[in-house]
């Protein structure tokens, strides 16, 4: 196990009171047994998986995009946070953490030096009126515990969290985002290649005759780009999906922004989605120092192949260095490079293999 979470495992087991646990992108891998009384142990995230892995083994969970409203107000006498990816996200977490933990409450942060977990701490500490004590757990890992002793101080710049803002115009179309999104405050370039190759892709499509273009689903639609986009190719039914709730929040204000009407879906990776679709349109979160062999690519093809109608296709956007089309063509007939710009490359996916192609 990490050893961050052994050592939250440890404070939990230390704590006597209502502990909150607050979990994001990281993967916990944790079992009840490992947490003794988790009667006191409420979790917090903002991941659908992350929820259902936790309440499927019987622990309390609320998904949110980092609500604490709904949480007890100086309710908890201990908090654990292992630092997100995104600033904005850590300022705000710590900023709702001070809200909820009693007096002299502690507040447990950990992280990489890499991620800024000296900085987010030494800011905590000041926020906090804090009594502070940090330690070196590994070569590139630290933790801190931090007694809220409630200041005057102003809270951290978390960016507006909770705010939806419109980010930009882009052909015609209002896009309204949030922190907490991945890339919230940018039109994503992947997405936008993705879409220029739209008008080639439709030219290729192969339903039946008596079958009409007009389905399409996004896998991981972040604030709605691509879905929004999508109509201007004569889609008719709009869905999106992600696991993660800001996008879910700021997907629906996109539709709504731009009169569209559309359902957007908090699931990971379309889990539970039993329609089919004429189209499936992806930019999977994959990035610099990622390994096409990982579960997550197997996770976004078998959802894919799954939800095409006969004759559907479905068409990605990755970066040019990912080799996809070895995988993909565990999924699909016919795996084609539709356009490589050196930096992107676009993918169209058609012809579904039996599921029995992939063991």
């Amino acid at each position: 196990m990490n050893l961050i979470y052994q050592e939250f495992i440890q404070a939990v087991k230390a704590c006597s009171g209502p502990v909150l646990w607050v979990v994001d992108e990281h993967a916990l891998h944790l079992t009840p047994s490992q947490l003794g009384d988790t009667s006191r142990i409420t979790f917090i995230t903002n991941r659908v998986d992350q929820m259902n892995s936790l309440t499927e083994d019987g622990l309390t969970c609320h998904y949110s995009d980092f609500e604490f409203d709904a949480l007890p107000q100086s309710g908890f006498d201990l908090v654990l946070y292992r630092v997100s990816k995104e600033k904005a996200i850590v300022h705000h977490v710590i900023n709702q953490a001070a809200q909820v933990l009693k007096p002299n409450g502690k507040l447990v942060l950990a992280g990489g030096k890499n991620e800024g977990i000296k900085t987010y701490v030494d800011k905590a500490t000041k926020y906090l009126n804090a009594e502070k004590h940090i330690e070196k757990i590994s070569k590139d890992d630290w933790i801190a515990e931090l007694k809220n002793q409630h200041s005057d101080e102003p809270s951290l710049d978390d960016k507006n969290y909770r705010e939806l803002i419109e980010i930009n115009q882009q052909n015609g179309l209002s896009l309204i985002s949030k922190p907490g999104v991945f890339g919230w405050n940018k039109v994503d370039q992947g997405s936008a290649y993705l879409i220029e190759q739209m008008p080639e892709f439709m030219k290729r499509l192969n339903l039946s005759k008596d079958q009409v273009t007009q389905s399409v689903i996004d896998l991981g639609c972040g604030y709605g780009y691509l879905l929004s986009s999508m109509p201007q190719f004569g889609f008719k039914t709009l869905v999106g999906t992600d696991n993660n709730a800001a996008a879910i929040t700021a997907a629906k204000a996109t539709l709504a922004a731009n009169d569209l009407e559309g359902e957007i879906i908090a699931a990971n990776c379309a889990e539970g989605i039993d329609q089919k679709f004429d189209v499936v349109v992806c930019n999977p979160p994959f990035h610099q120092g990622f390994s096409v062999e990982g579960e997550l690519t197997d996770r976004f093809l078998a959802s894919a192949r799954r939800l095409l109608v006969s004759g559907g296709a479905a068409i990605f956007v990755v970066n040019a260095f990912i080799p996809i089309e070895s995988k993909a063509k565990h999924y699909f007939k016919k795996v084609d490079e539709l356009a490589n710009n050196k930096k992107f490359k676009v993918i169209r996916l058609a012809g579904k293999k039996p599921y029995q192609a992939e063991l």
